[in-house]
């Protein structure tokens, strides 16, 4: 998932990660996707493993195997559900974290799906593929970590085969200006998530574009996964007062970004300081 903070966060902050995701019942990382008829979070987060798989045109695709690159896979979940939802796949996840590629592997073999995935610890955008290799790729909330987006995309066009279904699903940056004051905000906030590299999705598209890819199509998700931003925002308030009570007690010494509960306020502090107005959430597809 890049080499620049995102695998500390998840190695430091696994167990808030855990709650604030509801990772033991899902084992997912990524928000959730609500429609008519999904109601609970654990529903949507599954169902945002359904609009990757619609994304992807799964259930259009013959019955001969579609070899599939996770690129940036957390513990697996995404690839889990979707291999046990599609037997004619062979999905393969990448992470640059060691840990979760234990987790992935174990899960994989408890699912019995290890047969038809495998998780390897790789920087998506120096990866050891071949070229042509995966008929489709995925990044599910994870292109965001990558410091040069014009380097993952270059990777990910040489890897895929040729007429093969790039999706993208991700946060991006508005064109609403932010104070100086939110500006300073907005940098702590990027730390806390390991995101110091976030575009807008104009320039992202364009990125695309330039690389050589074709059909690109972007969604605007913004409002599908508002009520799973406003869950974390609810689950935040207990570490947003427990961080207050500590600047209060230690002062000047107390380094909020240094606070175990950081990430757990970070949700929370996105709505009240009106930093959400800066970002949107979309999906973008495209085809080599």
């Amino acid at each position: 998932m890049g080499k620049d903070g995102c695998s500390d966060v998840y190695q430091k902050q696994w167990s808030l990660i855990v709650k604030l995701f509801q990772v033991d019942k899902t084992f997912c990382i990524h928000h959730g996707f609500y429609e008519k008829g999904i109601h609970t979070h654990v529903q949507s987060i599954l169902n945002m493993n359904d609009f990757v798989g619609r994304l992807l045109e799964l259930d259009s695709k013959e019955s001969q195997t579609q070899y599939i690159l996770d690129a940036g896979c957390g513990i697996g979940g995404t690839v889990l559900y979707l291999t046990k939802k599609y037997p004619m796949i062979h999905c393969t996840g990448i992470t640059m974290v060691l840990d979760h590629v234990e987790m992935a592997k174990k899960l994989a073999e408890e699912n019995q799906v290890s047969l038809r995935t495998e998780f390897l610890v790789q920087d998506f955008c120096h990866t050891g593929f071949p070229s042509n290799h995966f008929d489709a790729i995925y990044l599910l909330e994870s292109s965001c970590y990558a410091q040069q987006k014009n380097v993952l995309l270059h990777e990910l066009f040489r890897i895929l085969k040729p007429k093969g279904r790039l999706v993208i699903i991700d946060v991006f940056l508005t064109d609403v200006p932010l104070s100086p004051l939110l500006t300073k905000i907005y940098k702590g906030f990027c730390k806390g998530w390991g995101v110091p590299h976030l575009i807008s999705l104009v320039d992202f598209m364009d990125m695309i574009k330039a690389e050589g890819f074709s059909n690109i199509i972007k969604r605007d998700l913004t409002k599908n996964v508002t009520r799973s931003i406003l869950r974390g925002d609810v689950l935040g308030i207990p570490f947003l007062f427990s961080v207050l009570c500590k600047k209060i007690f230690f002062g000047g010494s107390y380094r909020i970004e240094e606070d175990a509960h950081f990430f757990g306020v970070l949700p929370v502090l996105t709505t009240i300081l009106g930093i959400n107005r800066i970002l949107t959430y979309n999906a973008v597809t495209a085809s080599k």
